[in-house]
């Protein structure tokens, strides 16, 4: 069975975008300081599979603290293209956290799953993906910088687990279900301008038809394939 990648993409972001929303609403996250919570251990590292499948996925990073609270850092990982397209720090009660914030996360990659990875290997798929967006002209989200802080002294070069970034050795650029035109033509126009067109691949929709610098990209296998 085949599938759109653009659309999964979309699907899944909506997903995202809809938790972060949540999460943003019932907690008050300003002024919060990651380093505030390093002597805690870590509760969960966790990394959506379709980073791999799709280009893109969450990874969490969550401790523990002795008053019933868990310190989270949540990131939207877009290994594709954009490396990190959202990030946030926040600190929740553990209840909240178990019964909520974590299935609500597990329900969100239901389709292909997510697994515990270990905090140096996140930590290094993160700084991968945000290395390989900047070389292509693209920062990572605004509150990256301090939601990655929570790693603490998690080292990425004790991960021997090799990632890798781009689609098929290129970089690819998948409209998300907030990108408008501006948008759109600005990451197009960035890309000519870093690495040449034609070296690079998209999928895009304009006027509700899917646009791809490719036919084949339309089309991908499931992760049931």
């Amino acid at each position: 069975m085949a599938i759109d990648p653009s659309r999964r993409q979309k699907q899944l972001q909506r997903k995202l975008q809809k938790r972060k929303q949540k999460v943003a609403a019932k907690t008050q996250a300003r002024g919060l300081r990651p380093e505030k919570y390093l002597k805690y251990p870590v509760l969960d590292c966790l990394l959506g599979e379709s980073v791999h499948r799709v280009g893109i996925g969450s990874l969490l990073l969550a401790r523990e603290t002795p008053y019933a609270e868990v310190a989270v850092s949540a990131f939207v990982v877009d290994v594709y293209c954009l490396g990190v397209k959202e990030a946030f720090f926040t600190v929740m009660r553990k209840a909240d956290y178990l019964g909520k914030f974590k299935p609500m996360l597990a329900k969100t990659h239901e389709e292909q799953g997510i697994r515990p990875v270990e905090p140096a290997c996140a930590r290094k798929l993160l700084h991968g993906a945000v290395a390989y967006a900047k070389e292509l002209g693209f920062e990572p989200a605004e509150d990256y910088w301090r939601a990655e802080k929570l790693f603490g002294a998690a080292d990425p070069s004790q991960c021997a687990t090799d990632y890798t970034y781009g689609r098929e050795g290129r970089p690819c650029y998948i409209q998300g279900p907030h990108d408008d035109m501006k948008t759109v033509r600005y990451v197009l126009d960035k890309l000519k301008e870093r690495v040449g067109e034609g070296n690079f691949d998209y999928l895009i929709e304009i006027d509700g038809e899917p646009q791809a610098s490719r036919p084949e990209l339309l089309e991908a296998p499931s992760a049931a394939d």
